[in-house]
């Protein structure tokens, strides 16, 4: 999936999303709803493959899940705030589990799932809104 053109491509107006998550469900649930909404849609199914494919396209935000193999979404908000040309890309990371106490990666936004989906759209609207 994370290869392929999303349906709205289009809509060149439309902003991109990376949406990250090791769970296929997940990320074509979201792919479709988001796309549904007018948004372009990149897939990732863990932190190193969500750098790899931002490198090649930027995004206008990311949504990431936490725990992920390979490169969960912890370390991947960190990479990602390291590297200059994503650093002020808004990042807004999910989970269905617990984070540690002393986990502070610099994040935008973070929303236990399940989160509704209107909640991620608005906050993915605002985001975007500030960054201008």
């Amino acid at each position: 999936m994370s290869d392929h053109p999303a349906i709205m491509d289009s809509n060149p107006d439309g902003k991109l999303i990376l949406v990250v998550d090791d769970e296929f469900d997940v990320l074509s649930a979201y792919a479709m709803l988001f796309e549904f909404r007018g948004f372009r849609v990149r897939t990732a199914a863990n932190g190193a493959a969500a750098l790899a494919m931002a490198q090649r396209e930027r995004p206008d935000v990311v949504l990431s899940d936490y725990m992920m193999p390979v490169m969960n979404g912890a370390d991947l908000c960190v990479a990602w705030r390291a590297d200059p040309a994503l650093h002020a890309i808004p990042f807004i990371l999910t989970s269905a589990g617990i984070l540690p106490r002393d986990l502070r990666p610099p994040y935008d936004s973070f929303f236990r799932k399940p989160v509704s989906f209107d909640t991620l759209l608005a906050e993915i609207n605002r985001l975007i809104a500030r960054r201008g």
